[in-house]
């Protein structure tokens, strides 16, 4: 029989949403965009049968180097990874010894205490305050070896300003780490102090703001020594040559981006203002591309599964502080929009 280390016996593994398979569905329940770069699909279309007998590049520097000029930053600053999780994992086994202590706030990206479990490491999460603002004086008062702050915050979509995460950084922190996977939603980010703190480090993804769930491209900017570090220990080959060329793709498609993520505020606006229209529904304010609503007076679980029954999916978090009775709604397409609130409408009405 295989021994397995005992303190993986309660591991409890991150649970993804339901991937349905048939294409049916409204899918509202993972945050992926709704399209994807033109640029992308004619990179993947052209790249040759070498794309897939060749290794690809081992640390995809010709992305390093246009993610570097995209944010003013030298290559040996940018590590690339299979999506940003691979990104999380990478700077856990990189800092973190046997019983290192991982904070974040709570709530946050629910996948920060499975990576801690899986390297041995304990985790600490500090509760969130009112509207879920981070308890400053309680964050900065800690020490563990690296703080994660989810910025916006999932399954919030609360935004955290610059001035909050520099305080963070000034107070002595081994590493911090802004998760922005949603950031290019939002209307303010952590950037501008990567030159100021030399213990600030910024995860971003593709999957989000580029459409490219699938094709897995996740990244960080951060200090040369610790980028270094990362990619010496990263796995080999990690990045698929479809997936360089495909993100390489989308950073030259900048005006399909933009416009992209406009349309994502204007339809996250339209979104929030129906479900507000709904009684007892009552959405957050929201800097992603998604919604938190709390449920009020009706069962957040029993809302998920007439839902459902319509083959519309989003997701419920009760696991989660502060989403107990509420459920997180990616912002989808206008028809999409329409088709959910006219459902939820119907339900809650009904009730």
């Amino acid at each position: 029989m295989v021994r397995i280390r005992t303190d993986l016996a309660t591991f409890a593994p991150y649970v993804p949403g339901k991937q349905p398979e048939d294409g049916n569905w409204i899918k509202l329940n993972t945050n992926e965009a709704s399209e994807c770069p033109p640029g992308a699909l004619a990179a993947l279309n052209a790249l040759g049968p070498e794309g897939l007998f060749r290794y690809p590049d081992p640390t995809a520097m010709p992305l390093r180097r246009d993610l570097a000029g995209l944010y003013g930053l030298t290559p040996d600053r940018v590590v690339v990874g299979n999506g940003s999780d691979e990104i999380l994992s990478l700077l856990l086994r990189a800092v973190c010894d046997p019983g290192a202590e991982v904070l974040a706030p709570d709530p946050a990206y629910s996948l920060y205490p499975v990576l801690a479990a899986a390297q041995g490491a304990s985790y600490r999460a500090i509760a969130c305050l009112d509207d879920f603002a981070l308890d400053l004086e309680s964050l900065c008062a800690a020490r563990p070896a690296i703080t994660f702050i989810t910025s916006p915050n999932n399954p919030a979509g609360t935004s955290y300003p610059a001035g909050q995460i520099a305080r963070i950084c000034a107070s002595g922190h081994n590493l911090v780490v802004v998760d922005e996977a949603y950031a290019e939603f939002a209307e303010s980010n952590a950037l501008g102090l990567l030159r100021e703190f030399p213990n600030l480090a910024i995860a971003r993804t593709f999957s989000k703001a580029y459409g490219l769930a699938g094709a897995r491209v996740g990244y960080l900017l951060g200090p040369a020594e610790l980028c270094q570090t990362l990619l010496a220990i990263k796995d080999a080959y990690n990045i698929s040559a479809a997936a360089q060329a495909a993100a390489q793709a989308a950073l030259r498609d900048r005006d399909w981006a933009e416009a992209m993520w406009e349309s994502v505020r204007s339809r996250r606006s339209r979104l929030i203002a129906g479900l507000s229209s709904i009684p007892g529904l009552e959405p957050h304010p929201s800097q992603a591309n998604f919604v938190l609503v709390d449920c009020g007076p009706h069962s957040a679980p029993w809302l998920l599964e007439q839902l459902a029954a319509q083959k519309i999916l989003v997701r419920h978090l009760g696991h989660v502080r502060g989403a107990e009775n509420a459920l997180r709604i990616t912002v989808g397409k206008d028809s999409e929009i329409e088709r959910l609130l006219g459902e939820l409408s119907a339900i809650c009405h009904a009730c």
